[in-house]
């Protein structure tokens, strides 16, 4: 497995991370899934698309203080950033693709229930499914992934050889949808047949790692 270079934490965490009740399982469906993207069913779609459509009017109020602030540093610290096409998976409400679009002008924004998409002004929005991304392979010069399943597959193939991928959880190794950075460089791994390497660092309550094709 590829080399991971950990970078020294900047900001520091607050106290009163917020505490999720579903996080163990969540984590766990989430591992299976990067391990096991055949998995993913219709009805977990329709389940998810079912509880981020009821979180969807209180997304912002009740998340928006803490996650962008992993992201944000990943983008600060991450680079050099290759120029073009970004996908922005699991954009939700938009909540950070005003961060996004800093770095990369050129974002199609792709979420999976309707009712937090409808509410982004993302420029660029598309309602689709991670697990089978509507563009064309080697497209994209970065896809950034914050808090969404994993389908690394997908990730490879549309994403060009020279593109990086950035992962962020905002709350660490307690989020929901967190998976192990040495599992998220391990898949990409066997998804493309190519040693790949990350730099992560944790932010906040949150952690961040962006990951490149080794060359």
């Amino acid at each position: 497995m590829g080399q991971i270079t950990q970078l020294p934490q900047l900001i520091p965490a607050d106290a009163g991370k917020p505490v999720r009740p579903e996080a163990a399982a969540s984590q766990q469906a989430s591992r299976q899934l990067a391990l096991q993207p055949s998995s993913w069913s219709r009805e977990q779609a329709d389940e998810t698309v079912r509880r981020y459509t009821e979180l969807a009017t209180v997304w912002e109020g009740e998340r928006g203080g803490y996650r962008p602030v992993p992201l944000g540093d990943a983008l600060q610290r991450g680079g050099p950033w290759p120029a073009g096409l970004c996908l922005e998976i699991g954009c939700g409400t938009g909540l950070l693709s005003g961060l996004v679009q800093q770095v990369w002008p050129r974002v199609v924004s792709l979420d999976l229930t309707w009712a937090m998409l409808s509410r982004s002004t993302a420029p660029w929005r598309v309602l689709g499914d991670a697990s089978r991304l509507p563009v064309p392979d080697g497209s994209a010069r970065a896809v950034v992934l914050a808090d969404v399943p994993l389908f690394a597959a997908e990730i490879v193939r549309t994403l060009s050889a020279d593109g990086v991928v950035v992962w962020s959880n905002a709350l660490g190794e307690d989020a929901p949808h967190h998976v192990p950075i040495a599992t998220v460089l391990e898949t990409l791994e066997d998804a493309s047949d190519a040693a790949w390497s990350a730099v992560m660092s944790h932010a906040g309550w949150g952690l961040w790692a962006v990951l490149r094709r080794e060359r």
